[in-house]
């Protein structure tokens, strides 16, 4: 009678301890899953044993360079494997390189995309694959997070900077020249806050003309035709630095130059930063820190990686920089 009373205990422990671990596991609502079929946030936790890979728009622009630069840095940096890929400003590369990156299994993507509609299908393929992608720049949809700096405001803080200078140095008025970059559908809103920036500080200023010039040659291009419909225009101001240094290397080679002109873009390149620390006609940009913000492209991948989707914007954070602060950069 005591072995049998031994007996239905140890079963009855036994039945407990199974009914315990059933009802954990069902409470969590964890689940193993299946070989291949891990979520982003699943994934592989060593950054070292990753492999991703950064797809631009076009490394002509020096933006892009130094955006390129702070995703390898940051990669280097954390044992990263990393392909980075020149769009080259088209948009077919860089579909042809989504493929790639799905047949290879590629553990995440970085797009700065050229074209966000063309490219949804790419990131929903990518994404049907288990391969998570964040958008730089330009949102592409079903990106798992997106970072940018507000196309418009970011206009906008160039264009009022040259409106300053046209009320302070030019009496109110002068003759403007825009690059912008049409092309591009999110940077059609950057032009309209470099316009509306020029003209809420200097609103007799006249618009002249308004250009797609999104590198160097184009820029310089542009701006020697618009010396020669309008050879008393004094300001010009680019959607990017790239641009408005082709710009300004035409306005230097017609000996346009003097104390009265204004050249300024976006981006704070180095080569823009320079030329500003020489105290010539090219003087301002915007800082987003493109080196800075490759990192932070390569550090919210993980953290899509890891947790999961980001819901809310990532916003790089923008300063006008000048001949007042110039000194802060080394």
């Amino acid at each position: 009678m005591k072995k049998r009373i031994r007996l239905f205990t140890v079963l009855l422990i036994a039945a407990a301890m199974l009914l315990a671990a059933c009802s954990t596991a069902s409470d969590t609502g964890e689940t193993r899953p299946a070989k291949g079929t891990e979520t982003a946030g699943q994934k592989k936790a060593d950054a070292g044993d990753l492999k991703i890979a950064y797809t631009c728009q076009d490394l002509t622009n020096t933006y892009f360079v130094e955006v390129a630069r702070g995703v390898e840095d940051r990669c280097k940096e954390l044992g990263i494997e990393v392909n980075i890929i020149d769009g080259k400003a088209d948009v077919a590369n860089q579909i042809t390189s989504f493929e790639n990156f799905t047949a290879e299994g590629i553990d995440g993507v970085i797009v700065s995309p050229i074209d966000q509609t063309a490219l949804a299908p790419s990131v929903e393929a990518a994404k049907a694959a288990g391969i998570p992608v964040i958008s730089g720049n330009q949102l592409v949809e079903g990106s798992d997070a997106f970072i940018t700096v507000p196309e418009y405001e970011y206009g906008y803080a160039i264009g009022e900077e040259a409106g300053k200078w046209i009320k302070e140095q030019l009496d109110g008025q002068a003759k403007v020249a825009i690059f912008d970059y049409p092309e591009l559908e999110s940077i059609i809103e950057r032009g309209n806050g470099i316009e509306e920036g020029i003209l809420s500080q200097a609103p007799e200023a006249e618009i002249v003309a308004r250009q797609s010039a999104n590198s160097t040659e184009k820029g310089m291009s542009n701006m020697e035709n618009i010396l020669q419909a309008n050879p008393d225009v004094e300001v010009l101001v680019g959607v990017n630095d790239a641009g408005a240094l082709g710009g300004y290397e035409a306005i230097m080679a017609a000996g346009k130059d003097s104390n009265r002109f204004f050249v300024g873009g976006l981006d704070a390149t180095l080569e823009a930063l320079d030329k500003i620390k020489e105290g010539g006609i090219y003087r301002a940009t915007v800082d987003i820190q493109p080196y800075e913000t490759g990192k932070l492209f390569v550090d919210t991948l993980l953290e899509v990686i890891e947790n999961g989707p980001i819901k809310e914007t990532v916003t790089i954070p923008m300063k006008v920089v000048n001949s007042s602060n110039i000194g802060d950069y080394k």
